[in-house]
């Protein structure tokens, strides 16, 4: 019997491609020997260092994802005047707090996500992922009160909606809709 090898993975020749660019763009050059090699490479972390099989699929909503984008470009523009307010304001005594915000998904990539998604912004960082708890620990630069730490708490809650509603698979979302309508209801 011959062994047969496995088919690769999707995610698997897009990690090449990825590698295979990052190496491109370190060497600064664009050469048979350059890309051949950096194919060889690519290829052998891929095969030495495969990437686990993930918890499920991630669903791509161009309209919600519109929306996650729109969103954050407006958080970036914001955000970044904000922190530049309270450096030039504040200076050293600037205030920040650490919060507690719940992870209303638990889909691994919607939740990594959501910490990327997060800590782009300015004056805001995720430092801890607690999967058991079920809790992101976000650094929030300029909380000077408790309402100040809901209000962060409660955008960014909004924000993990609007990643789940871009990313997330279809039951994630219809079961996050009807856990939403209940609470409203009571």
């Amino acid at each position: 019997m011959r062994g047969r090898m496995p088919r690769p993975r999707p995610g698997q020749l897009l990690m090449v491609g990825w590698l295979l660019l990052v190496w491109i763009m370190l060497w600064g050059s664009l050469d048979t020997a350059t890309v051949l090699f950096g194919l060889l490479v690519a290829v052998g972390i891929v095969l030495v260092f495969p990437l686990p099989r993930t918890s499920g699929r991630l669903t791509l909503r161009p309209a919600s994802l519109l929306v996650l984008v729109l969103f954050l470009v407006y958080e970036l523009v914001s955000s970044a005047i904000i922190v530049g307010w309270h450096a030039l304001r504040y200076g050293k005594d600037a205030t920040s707090a650490i919060i507690e915000v719940p992870m209303l998904s638990d889909v691994d990539q919607v939740i990594a996500v959501s910490a990327n998604v997060i800590s782009l912004a300015p004056g805001e960082f995720v430092l801890q992922v607690d999967r058991a708890r079920g809790i992101y620990y976000v650094h929030a630069l300029g909380t000077r009160s408790h309402q100040h730490a809901q209000r962060v708490r409660r955008s960014l809650l909004d924000l993990q909606l609007k990643v789940i509603k871009a990313f997330a698979p279809r039951d994630e979302v219809r079961a996050l809709a009807n856990h939403s309508g209940q609470k409203e209801g009571t």
